[in-house]
């Protein structure tokens, strides 16, 4: 049976961890019916709360749950190279690697709507906040309008062909645009730690050939408990300054 393996970025996510967990278990057995096992790794990246013995509590109750612990803090680039290799390493060819954020943010139910569009060509399947029938619950007004500026910027610099979203980190992901990309740009696929780097690979893939499709989801910040992670402003500068970087470099 084909496998597909999610990987999900864990900084401090004691109070979001177990909830997420728990929901791609529990449409385990939709996977199977489709084809596939599933298997979820949570990479916690050096967390200074208590986010690796919740992890370690998951990997009792679920057999298919692992804890993968960084030594030290790598960012969230740095989490999408380890994801990326760790798939290499044990996927084959017919596996999928699923990637969100580890806030619960994001609703694992999405991905049983991205099999199809994987099945019908598609290399790289985005949850997407700009596809009809999406919609974002919990963000202020000011981070709404900052995003949809955010995504009209980054179509207009990048302009990736079935892309409207460049930034979300929910994808699911082939085998083989994986294993096409690092053997193109080595272990280190992404170079940015920061948030600009599901921009940096979305684009690195686009650049050797990847073909890429979106589905609808809703986006739940209200779900998220604790701080965010990100820092709006130095964000935004950074993602500004990589867009052009991979456009012009």
């Amino acid at each position: 049976m084909k496998k597909v393996l999610v990987y999900l970025p864990c900084y401090n996510e004691s109070p979001n961890i177990i909830p997420l967990v728990e929901k791609w278990f529990d449409i385990a057995s939709d996977f199977n019916a489709a084809g596939y096992e599933l298997h979820v790794s949570c990479i916690d990246d050096k967390s200074t709360d208590d986010t690796a013995a919740k992890i370690k509590i998951l990997t009792e109750r679920f057999s298919e749950c692992e804890l993968i612990s960084h030594e030290h803090n790598k960012g969230l680039g740095g989490v999408l190279n380890t994801a990326f290799n760790l798939f290499l390493k044990n996927g084959q060819e017919g596996d999928l690697c699923v990637l969100m954020d580890g806030d619960n943010s994001h609703d694992p139910i999405y991905s049983l709507s991205m099999l199809p569009k994987i099945e019908a060509g598609a290399d790289v399947v985005i949850a997407s906040r700009y596809q009809s029938g999406a919609a974002v619950k919990g963000l202020s007004g000011i981070r709404q309008f900052m995003s949809n500026g955010a995504g009209v910027f980054y179509k207009l610099i990048l302009g990736v062909k079935n892309v409207k979203d460049y930034t979300c980190g929910y994808r699911m992901y082939t085998y083989n645009i994986i294993q096409k990309a690092r053997d193109t740009y080595g272990e280190n696929i992404a170079e940015r730690r920061t948030f600009a780097c599901m921009m940096e690979v979305l684009y690195k893939l686009a650049k050797i050939g990847a073909k890429f499709d979106e589905v609808p989801f809703v986006l739940r910040y209200d779900h998220k408990q604790g701080d965010s992670k990100m820092r709006v402003f130095k964000t935004a500068k950074d993602s500004i300054l990589t867009a052009f970087s991979l456009r012009f470099s």
